[in-house]
């Protein structure tokens, strides 16, 4: 009992701040991307929808940072108020990006199918389409192009 007692005036002595998976079995090493990809993704907007040139330069920013999977050039790109939806608050939702960017796998073609305004933020439904599938995505950005949120990134808990 001695001995517990011991044990708990010690941790607490020493300011354990980590959860319990961190404390018995460190940090993970940080994730190391693959090979950049030949090419990055073709992104165009589709016939109906006007050109919008920070969307533009946004998206192929964004494809080469999938294709060199690194998200750090995109860094500046994020606004203030970046977010992902069902994240944590513990958790950071722009190292989340760079993690994700790290994993991800890029398409062939990006195609900006429409962009509505909703106050001061563009709203872009943009389609990912890579042989084996097609997805819709929805982008949101703020006033000065940058990246305020989008479903692109999606939170995955996993049973442990």
């Amino acid at each position: 009992m001695k001995k517990i007692a011991l044990l708990l005036l010690l941790l607490s002595c020493t300011g354990v701040s980590a959860d319990w998976k961190t404390f018995f079995h460190g940090t993970p090493p940080a994730p190391t991307p693959g090979p950049p990809d030949a090419k990055a993704a073709n992104v165009s907007f589709a016939a109906a929808v006007t050109v919008d040139p920070q969307i533009m330069d946004f998206m192929q920013a964004f494809t080469e940072a999938m294709r060199i999977h690194d998200g750090k050039p995109l860094k500046p790109r994020l606004s203030e108020k970046y977010t992902i939806e069902d994240l944590p608050d513990d958790m950071n939702p722009v190292d989340f990006f760079m993690q994700a960017m790290v994993k991800l796998k890029a398409p062939e073609e990006i195609v900006i199918n429409s962009i509505e305004h909703q106050g001061d933020v563009r709203v872009a439904t943009m389609e990912f389409r890579a042989p084996e599938r097609t997805k819709t995505r929805i982008f949101k950005f703020d006033p000065t192009g940058k990246l305020l949120s989008s479903d692109f990134f999606k939170l995955q808990r996993h049973g442990g």
